[in-house]
């Protein structure tokens, strides 16, 4: 699945976290549950807070055009062959800071004619990449990201690892998960905090995780910032856990690809699933990009 991307800043506060050591620094900023997904205030070059994305599921980091003109960038078409790809341009590496933090990462800019509709305030989005051999903690139902180098000290949490495989055999690498399971049954999947559903099970796994009455019962639901905007069928399932980490009680809303004009991007059978943001709606989750591996542990405020 590949997604557009959006998002709202919410108050930026930097601090020094004891529980995650002396490694680096660390800081912890709030983020909006913008439409679903989380929407971060990032300092760009002109020295003010922007409002970008948190995306996971996404090698390269970008701008919107607007912004990217604004800050005096240089926009070089993206080739395709000989001629230009509609939309696509290359402004080179930036460096933008996280709640004092600097990051740096090569950005793309982006026309409405590349991520299609997007949430207001949306300026772009940070990937993956740009968070390189630090650690990332998402609480979702705090609406809190921290940042930081060294281990947390919660590391009895449920955890599996973190793996860059290609979306589709000519794909991009982007961050999977392993260790998660539907009613026992295992499976892989991609992390995408730009899809804001719960797990979509892509049409190579439906039978091996046992879901083909559930797939067959969906009821369609629109996705506006998925693949540019796609149906698929919703229906309730089992239980979903990341080792012995329980992340949904009972019947999960569950989700499938569905017929369309706009189909949903499938991985070619090299993962089973997509799992996005409302699978960890009362959870913490950290991502170690420098062990490579993820935990999930219980949020103590409830879902927000």
């Amino acid at each position: 699945m590949r997604t557009a991307i959006g998002l709202f800043a919410a108050t930026l506060t930097a601090a020094s976290l004891s529980a995650w050591g002396a490694a680096g620094p660390a800081v912890d900023v709030g983020f909006s549950p913008c439409d679903g997904m989380i929407c971060m205030p990032v300092t760009l070059s002109d020295g003010e807070i922007h409002s970008l994305l948190l995306d996971t599921g996404n090698v390269n980091s970008w701008l919107s055009v607007k912004t990217a003109r604004a800050l005096g960038n240089r926009l070089e078409p993206v080739m395709s062959g000989d001629k230009p790809i509609p939309g696509v341009y290359r402004i080179g590496t930036q460096t933008v800071a996280v709640g004092g933090e600097a990051l740096s990462a090569r950005f793309l800019a982006l026309d409405e004619a590349a991520t299609g509709t997007l949430p207001v305030s949306v300026e772009g989005a940070l990937s993956y990449t740009a968070f390189k051999d630090r650690i990332v903690e998402i609480d979702y139902a705090g609406h809190r990201l921290h940042l930081g180098y060294a281990a947390p000290a919660q590391r009895s949490a449920p955890h599996a690892a973190l793996k860059l495989m290609t979306f589709g055999s000519h794909g991009p690498p982007i961050v999977t998960i392993e260790g998660l399971s539907i009613d026992g049954r295992a499976f892989t999947a991609q992390y995408d905090t730009c899809f804001t559903g719960t797990v979509v099970v892509y049409d190579d796994a439906i039978e091996r995780l046992g879901l083909r009455g559930a797939a067959t019962r969906g009821s369609p639901r629109y996705f506006p910032y998925t693949d540019g905007g796609v149906v698929m069928n919703a229906a309730t399932s089992g239980r979903i856990a990341l080792g012995t980490a329980v992340l949904t009680d009972g019947a999960a809303t569950i989700y499938f690809p569905a017929a369309g004009k706009n189909p949903v991007h499938q991985p070619d059978g090299l993962f089973e699933a997509t799992v996005g943001n409302a699978l960890f709606a009362r959870s913490i989750v950290t991502l170690d990009f420098h062990s490579m591996t993820v935990s999930v542990r219980p949020s103590s405020r409830p879902p927000g």
